[in-house]
């Protein structure tokens, strides 16, 4: 497995799903990172310059060119997790979202021991470890490793090892206008106004790859990226392993922290769960990678939409609403927790796993 790292050479733009409308309305805001799709398309079209490619060829039918990088539909041999931020060299994380802050203060949320009626039904609700007013999760804030590692851990993280989005970069406001290219003039009214982000020095993008065939592959390489095709360098190395978690001998279950954004059949429940009430309250029982466990309670972010436009049917792509990283499960084991912290650790849930979707992290409660 190697990464590829995503350095700006300009503004970025990653537009968000809804439409760009007049001036005077919604401004288009960015995000930031990025769609693993915009990523995924870089990467591809880059590997494709590299074999000096034609386009039109591949796009007509049968390519050796498939073979090593698939379709837009079929990403053959290829695998992906992420994007994730990085910083001089070292990944960030998302915040989870049972971590609540006030200030410098922070406590985290952990399933409740007795059950609450809601709309749910009869339920174990998350509730705070301990007291603590005005405590809520951090939005657009990220975590080193060692933060993660604390995280997982049952440890207080860090207030040096939260990363704002102020470290990380600035937003750009912009004002464009409708083109008519073949007049060589514009179009009147067309007036828009679009939020770009340009990351601070030593800011970058990574993505992991598996199966990729990169004999002829050159070590670094530029490529345009985001939706106005601005400037990017990009470099291989070698990928970095997710940090590991000391057992923790207290646990009482796991925690399953989303890591990239998942895609489930059941909304936010994980695929292969289904309900069971206990009488005293209700659970979602199912397996992963051969582990048993009952899903007590979740915490959960506003859901990631994700969109964009498909180059070869130029059309827009279907509009997906998906689990935000950054999200966690509270489970139960069945058998040895540690055992099954290990086997769980790193592994991806859910749909379009070869798109970098629902990468878990997986600690302690």
């Amino acid at each position: 497995m190697e990464q590829w790292n995503f350095s700006a050479a300009d503004s970025w733009f990653f537009k968000e799903s809804r439409p760009i409308e007049a001036v005077g309305a919604n401004l288009a805001e960015s995000l930031f990172p990025p769609s693993a799709s915009s990523v995924i398309g870089a990467i591809r079209s880059s590997i494709g310059e590299a074999h000096q490619v034609d386009w039109a060829e591949y796009a007509a039918g049968e390519h050796p060119l498939r073979g090593i990088i698939g379709t837009p539909d079929d990403l053959g041999p290829l695998q992906f997790s992420g994007p994730y931020l990085s910083r001089e060299g070292q990944r960030l994380y998302p915040m989870p979202q049972s971590l609540l802050w006030a200030g410098s203060d922070q406590t985290r949320l952990i399933p409740a021991d007795g059950a609450t009626r809601c709309d749910l039904g009869l339920v174990r609700l998350p509730q705070k470890a301990k007291t603590l007013a005005g405590a809520r999760p951090r939005e657009n804030t990220w975590i080193t490793e060692a933060g993660l590692q604390a995280f997982l851990a049952g440890q207080p993280v860090a207030a040096t090892d939260a990363v704002s989005a102020d470290a990380l970069f600035e937003a750009e406001p912009r004002l464009g206008i409708g083109r008519d290219n073949q007049r060589a003039t514009v179009e009147t009214g067309l007036l828009y106004q679009t939020r770009h982000v340009r990351p601070r020095q030593g800011c970058e993008i990574v993505m992991d790859i598996r199966g990729l065939q990169n004999e002829h592959l050159p070590p670094t390489g530029i490529c345009r990226f985001g939706a106005e095709g601005r400037m990017a360098s990009w470099s291989r190395t070698q990928a970095k392993a997710l940090p590991a978690v000391a057992a923790l001998k207290a646990a009482k279950g796991l925690t399953l922290m989303l890591l990239t954004p998942a895609s489930f059949e059941q909304g936010w429940i994980p695929d292969g769960f289904t309900e069971d009430d206990t009488g005293k309250s209700r659970v979602w029982r199912g397996e992963l990678a051969g582990i048993r466990l009952t899903l007590l309670c979740a915490a959960l972010g506003k859901p990631r939409r994700e969109g964009g436009w498909d180059l070869v049917n130029r059309k827009p792509r279907d509009l997906q609403s998906l689990i935000p990283a950054g999200s966690v499960y509270f489970c139960e084991v069945e058998g040895d927790i540690a055992g099954a912290q290990r086997a769980l650790h790193g592994i991806q849930i859910g749909q379009q796993q070869a798109w970098g979707r629902g990468t878990l992290a997986v600690g302690y409660y």
